[in-house]
Parts: C-alpha cells; sequence; structure tokens
C-alpha cells in the first residue's frame, strides 16, 4: 500500500525528512514511529544557484527511495528543515543568506517532483521536534532545544505543542542579550549570546590569544602551539584540544563561555519552565569545560524550583535530528 506498511499488526508510515544547510544537505527515510531506515549527505553547493541546489536535493531523494522498498511509492510526504526567513504556510524560503536565496519556493518543486505534500520548517524548530518525537526528549510535553554551534538556536515545546512562531522564528536563543553594554550583533542587538558561548565565539577569543602570544603580549602555551602561531587555524575543536592538554588560558576561554551559556539559560529556564532541556550541535561536545561552568551559573542563580524540575540531556539523535523533526511533522497538526 502506498506509503504505509503493516508491521506487527500496525500501521507504519513513512516520510522523507531533509535537513538542507548552507555547505551540505541530508535526508532521511523516516518511518512513523521516528526510525530511520535510511540517509544519506551529500554537499549543498549552494553557490551553483536554488535551481541546481534543488535539483540535486530531488536526485538525492530519489536515490534514497530507489534503494527503499516500495520506491517512491512508499512516501507520504517530505519535511525539509532550513535556515533564514520562511513563508512555512507557502513553503517558500524567503532570504536564507547561508543558501544565498531569496523567495525560492522548494515545497511546489518538491511537490510538483514527487506528487506528495511537502512542509517547510525552520531548522532549529525541526531538530527540536526531533528530540521531542524521538530523541533525548520524547515523552516530555516541555521540552527546549539548545544548539550550540556555530551560532545558537533552538526550538520550544511546551505544554505538549511545538512553540513555532508567528512566522516560526520562535527559539532565536542566541539573540537573548545578557549584556547591556556588550558587543554589537550583526543581527542589530547587542549583548547576544552568541557573541559569548557558541563555538564561534569560542574560536574568536581563541584566535584573539594566539594572536596577542605571537606579538609577545600572552604566554605560549599548548594552543599558540596547536595553532602554530596562526590566529585563522582556531576554532572551537582546537581550544578544547588545548584545554584538554592543560593550557589554562583555553580552559579560561571555555570556562567564559559556559558561564555565558548559564546566563543566558537563567533567562530561558524562568521564562519556559522546561523539564529537560537537550544539548546538541558541536560545541556541546566539548563537554565539561563549557558545561560544567554551565551548571555552576544556574545552581546560582537560577530560581529552586524551577531548577530542581529539569534535566540536561545530550541529544540523541545528532546530526539526524533536524531530518527526523521534518518528516515527523508532516504527521502532525502543530502551526
Amino acid at each position: 500500500m502506498s506509503g504505509e506498511e503493516k508491521q506487527n499488526g500496525s500501521l507504519r508510515e513513512y516520510y522523507v525528512g531533509v535537513d538542507l544547510g548552507g555547505t551540505k544537505m541530508l535526508a532521511a527515510l523516516v518511518a512513523s514511529d521516528g526510525s530511520i531506515i535510511a540517509q544519506e549527505e551529500i554537499p549543498t553547493l549552494a553557490k551553483q544557484g536554488a535551481d541546481s541546489v534543488l535539483d540535486r536535493l530531488g536526485s538525492l531523494i530519489e536515490g534514497l527511495l530507489a534503494a527503499s522498498p516500495g520506491g517512491r511509492g512508499i512516501v507520504r510526504g517530505i519535511g525539509v528543515a532550513t535556515a533564514g526567513t520562511l513563508d512555512t504556510a507557502k513553503g517558500v524560503v524567503t532570504l536564507a543568506s547561508n543558501l544565498g536565496w531569496r523567495d525560492v519556493a522548494v515545497a511546489s518543486v518538491l511537490s510538483d517532483r514527487f506528487a506528495c505534500a511537502v512542509r517547510l520548517e525552520n531548522d532549529a524548530t525541526a531538530a527540536a521536534a526531533g528530540e521531542w518525537l524521538a530523541g533525548a526528549g520524547e515523552g516530555s510535553p516541555d521540552c527546549l532545544f539548545v544548539t550550540i554551534s556555530t551560532g545558537i538556536g533552538g526550538g520550544i515545546i511546551s505544554g505538549g505543542r511545538l512553540i513555532a512562531g508567528t512566522n516560526h522564528n520562535a527559539g532565536e536563543l542566541g539573540h537573548i542579550s545578557i549584556d547591556g553594554n556588550g558587543m554589537l550583533c550583526p543581527c542589530g542587538n547587542v549583548g547576544c549570546l552568541e557573541l559569548y558561548a557558541s563555538g564561534t565565539a569560542i574560536g574568536r577569543r581563541g584566535a584573539e590569544h594566539v594572536r596577542r602570544a605571537a606579538e609577545g603580549a600572552s604566554s605560549h602555551g599548548a594552543l599558540a602551539r596547536l595553532a602554530g602561531g596562526d590566529p585563522d587555524r582556531v576554532d572551537a575543536r582546537l581550544v578544547a584540544a588545548a584545554a584538554a592538554e592543560g593550557d589554562a588560558d583555553a580552559s579560561g576561554i571555555l570556562r567564559e563561555a559556559g558561564r555565558a551559556l548559564g546566563i543566558g539559560l537563567v533567562s530561558i529556564l524562568h521564562l519556559l519552565n522546561p523539564q529537560v532541556v537537550v544539548l546538541g550541535g558541536g560545541a556541546s561536545h566539548i563537554g565539561e569545560p563549557l558545561l560544567a561552568p554551565m551548571r555552576e551559573i544556574i545552581e546560582e542563580r537560577c530560581l529552586p524550583s524551577i531548577r530542581s524540575q529539569v534535566r540536561f540531556v545530550a541529544s540523541a539523535l545528532g546530526s539526524s535530528a533536524g531530518a527526523v523533526g521534518a518528516a515527523l511533522l508532516m504527521t502532525r497538526n502543530d502551526n
């Protein structure tokens, strides 16, 4: 039967979920219970233009389905998660700087090609849905997903409902201001959380240290050595590696970033009172050098009645969270 099958006496449906990023796109065939049947990732090649990217995405999906029992007829719908400003009702990416897109009708292109329903969703919201419906936050009606990566983003589930906002931009956690007199953010706000606690922020601080060391204004430790004295080689991973070797300056950078993350999360916890906070994104893998200072700030500053009810857990789906969430949102009527 099209898009569904019986397994152990129950009906299963299948959807395709896509996480469309500026550098790579991931497509997954996902069952209605959230299990990944198959997935594949390829470079986006955004510079080739929207038509080329969408054609390659279509070919990626076709290849995924060709290798699956039932082929194209197995799919009930396609969910696409991507960054940028979206018109979700029309399925249009109105502006995506990471792709160089303006007014690209993603849903209609894919719907015409595959003759099925297509839903467009904010990437962080989709990842939150994936973790909530089939990952680390499963079963929690009040769940917050926080991704700590190039920037900081997130998604919100409250009262068993996905909170997407008027135009599906809710969860811009990285642009909560933690310093009213802080640095100017490209978003127009000042003192944004991601300026202090993201992977980019950690890398920037590390590069500044290496630059000062090269000028003789700072000590030469593991960070400068690992970078070969080149500030342009420094990223969050290198800072974490230097901290693991005992570099005090690198450890200090991670501690300051962790404390900044904690300051931002205190406000978010006070606002949302979640049961579970799922931490994802590449920088979250730094682990305790970043997360222990975060927890210290939360312990010091968060209201006990809210703090005592929340658990912090690592993402269970990793880089597949957005694709899984985009697929599973096809089964729901959230927003």
